[in-house]
């Protein structure tokens, strides 16, 4: 992430601006804010995804401002950029992450629509409204289709270790739904609870030494502890997996899932056709793409030998 877009909380209410105009232009375009949750792969790349629909569709820079404000992982932060972005009255109030969208969703008022990226179940996290002033592209997994092509590689594998922050609404539902696919395979499911980025290591050293396989939610605070987690798992010879292809090249064996780029473009599109009167069906939109990466170089280090089939099927 570049420096410029990278902002401490402290910094918020002053305000940061990709076109960097001054007040009295400012004032002629429309406002649009970012509330993101935290800095890490997936997240960066929706609101570049994002930035570049918009930028493609002539909004950036001449008839939209846009503020990003960071909350650095913090509930706290993420509620207060929230509150202080719906008092700006932006016409959109664009949210990246489940967090984010829930505060957004909270705080705005009637003049701001909502749009979100990377929320794994909007209804879940109560993003639902029957007011046209919320959309949003979900980030839903195919666990039972990641499930499947492990099988392919690790056909003796019996347990996946799992850390998540049960705070997170989505992490919690993706880690049931991944119970239920793993129990129909005859698979156990071990998981250690976090509560801090600072406790990952802690819970992987407990969780490794009688697991097979290292899966990662869609968890927020986990995620941002990426390079811990593939670090002690690969001292262990223990595999991760996700549902992120963007984070295969930070150590994962592989990843089955949306491409979040593509995710942040699709919900940039939607954006720009609002804002064209254009109509927006449905509001609520899962990704248009689904991607398999494959690491061999990991899977090298790993003595794990990927079928050819799998290799076509993938980006490597």
């Amino acid at each position: 992430m570049s420096g410029k877009l990278l902002i401490n909380f402290t910094l918020f209410f002053a305000g940061i601006f990709f076109a960097g105009v001054s007040g009295g232009l400012a004032a002629e375009k429309t406002l649009v804010t970012i509330n993101q949750f935290i800095s890490h792969p997936a997240l960066d790349s929706s609101e570049k995804g994002i930035e570049k629909a918009l930028k493609d569709r002539g909004l950036i820079p001449d008839t939209i401002n846009i503020r990003l404000d960071h909350a650095q992982g913090s509930i706290a932060n993420v509620v207060q950029i929230a509150k202080h972005q719906a008092s700006l009255n932006p016409a959109f109030m664009i949210a990246i992450s489940t967090p984010a969208a829930q505060a957004n969703f909270k705080a705005k008022t009637d003049k701001s629509t909502l749009a979100f990226v990377a929320v794994t179940d909007p209804a879940a996290a109560g993003l639902t409204s029957s007011a046209n002033d919320v959309i949003g592209v979900s980030d839903q997994p195919p666990v039972t289709e990641l499930l499947e092509v492990i099988a392919e590689i690790l056909p003796r594998m019996r347990t996946i270790g799992v850390i998540f922050n049960p705070g997170e609404v989505n992490s919690v539902n993706v880690i049931k739904d991944l119970e239920k696919a793993a129990m129909s395979r005859g698979i156990k499911v071990r998981k250690v609870v976090v509560n801090s980025s600072g406790n990952v290591k802690l819970a992987l050293q407990k969780l490794i030494p009688d697991t097979d396989l290292v899966y990662l939610p869609q968890d927020n605070l986990v995620v941002s502890a990426i390079d811990t987690v593939v670090q002690v798992s690969l001292q262990a010879k223990i595999p991760v997996i996700a549902n992120d292809p963007a984070l295969v090249e930070k150590g994962l064996l592989l990843a089955l899932g949306c491409d979040y780029f593509k995710s942040g473009v699709q919900l940039g599109h939607m954006i720009a056709d609002m804002m064209e009167g254009k109509p927006v069906n449905p509001n609520i939109q899962t990704p248009t793409i689904k991607e398999l990466r494959i690491n061999e170089k990991m899977a090298s280090e790993l003595n794990i030998n990927i079928p050819q089939e799998l290799k076509t099927r993938a980006r490597l």
